[in-house]
């Protein structure tokens, strides 16, 4: 079987390649980073280089192929404008599903967000009403209605549409990475009593939840979500690093709202002045509970792999191992 990753050069994408690799699927990736240049683990795939909205170098990559995933996307909470987020997340997925229909492609993949349900009271689940509030969320929504439009104007197309919660693990530079380095060079400073609950997924679990949706097979369009369990508060997140970094963890912490209503003049400053200034926002967005269930996979038999300490711990490792290096020192100046 030919499987097509777009984005498989990424994070997920390159866990995800060398799983399905590893599995007997010829594996295809188009990306707009070039997979054989700096990822030594993707060396040797055959590589399509260019961007998702190119509809020429999208049906090139589809030819002969089984099934799209599609992965490729914008996702940064920082430093990415509302049309860039549109033209990637919905243009792209409606170019990509575009060459589908020319070449015939009748199952894919998308990697969609839990995003989509934006801030909710209670845990979500895949009966819960999207709510997105962020660019990111109301672009993934987006592309899931063009999935679902997709399927419908022909017979025979099945969707599969997952909905991870925050991923993290070895060679992620995201949320997790942040708070490691942040403790590891002794700079975090806990705001909030931090209860609220974090829904996160370890990347390898993230992998086996989709290997075993697409064994199990999907009709129609079909959505789940995924996270790991048990599910942990951000509190008990950073105590496990701090265990892991072998550091003594904090026993008091500021308070949020007092903390946050000192900074407003400062934000306030730094909006007329055209300064972005994003401290407020890492605040609020720490002390926010992201709770998202995943009951329905488990329902269906799926068992996650490891652990979250287990999943932290191969992150710790990798961290450590490459926190020298001039790529991650890098990301530490920026």
């Amino acid at each position: 079987m030919r499987v097509l990753i777009t984005g498989g050069s990424g994070f997920i994408g390159s866990f995800l390649s060398h799983e399905m690799s590893r599995k007997g699927w010829q594996v295809r990736i188009l990306d707009s980073n070039d997979a054989s240049k700096g990822i030594p683990e993707l060396t040797g795939f055959d590589c399509i280089i260019s961007d998702i909205l190119d509809f020429h170098a999208a049906l090139d990559a589809m030819k002969d192929v089984d099934l799209v995933i599609h992965l490729a996307a914008k996702h940064r909470f920082f430093g990415i404008s509302e049309a860039e987020f549109y033209r990637v997340n919905v243009e792209g997925t409606k170019n990509i599903l575009n060459a589908a229909s020319k070449t015939g492609i009748k199952n894919i993949i998308f990697y969609s967000s839990v995003a989509v349900y934006g801030d909710q009271s209670a845990p979500t689940d895949e009966q819960t009403e999207p709510q997105p509030g962020t660019p990111y969320g109301i672009t993934k929504l987006e592309a899931e209605k063009l999935i679902y439009k997709w399927s419908s104007e022909a017979g025979g197309r099945n969707a599969l549409i997952i909905r991870p919660t925050v991923v993290f693990g070895p060679g992620n530079k995201g949320n997790i990475y942040r708070l490691m380095r942040q403790i590891d060079k002794r700079l975090y400073i806990p705001v909030g009593n931090g209860d609220n609950i974090k829904s996160v997924a370890y990347v390898e679990n993230l992998v086996a939840a989709t290997l075993f949706l697409l064994d199990k097979g999907f009709k129609g369009v079909e959505v789940y979500n995924y996270a790991d369990e048990p599910h942990m508060s951000f509190k008990e997140i950073v105590n496990l690093v701090y265990r892991l970094l072998k550091r003594p963890a904090p026993k008091f912490a500021l308070p949020a709202k007092f903390i946050l209503t000192a900074l407003k003049p400062v934000g306030f400053m730094a909006k007329i002045s055209g300064i972005t200034f994003p401290v407020s926002d890492a605040i609020i967005k720490m002390n926010k509970s992201t709770h998202h269930t995943a009951k329905k996979i488990r329902t269906a038999g799926f068992q996650q792999i490891y652990t979250l300490e287990e999943g932290m711990r191969q992150m710790i490792v990798w961290y450590k191992e490459n926190k020298e290096t001039k790529k991650l020192q890098g990301e530490e100046d920026e």
